[in-house]
């Protein structure tokens, strides 16, 4: 019997955290959301790409710069210590 009533609450329990994230997504692209583009953005995509919530430039990841220079590690005991030269 308690399987079935942790089978319960684990439906109940993710349809409230989906319906949660349809809502969040829906009030922060402005002009709403449909639910077959929320359905679209998890199988990949329909026959009109829905548009990204994070599709601003600052939600974008900088790029990571490449070192200056050669980095060189030392093993101290149990630790690693790092620094670049160059």
């Amino acid at each position: 019997m308690s399987a079935k009533y942790l089978a319960g609450f684990v439906a109940v329990a993710g349809l409230a955290v989906a319906g949660l994230d349809y809502y969040q997504k829906a009030k922060a692209s402005g002009d709403g959301l449909s639910a077959s583009d929320y359905i679209a953005a998890f199988t990949g995509g329909s026959e009109h790409e829905p548009t990204s919530v994070d599709s601003t430039p600052e939600a974008q990841e900088p790029e990571a710069a490449e070192p200056p220079g050669k980095l060189v590690c030392k093993t101290v005991g149990n630790t690693k210590r790092c620094r670049s030269e160059g």
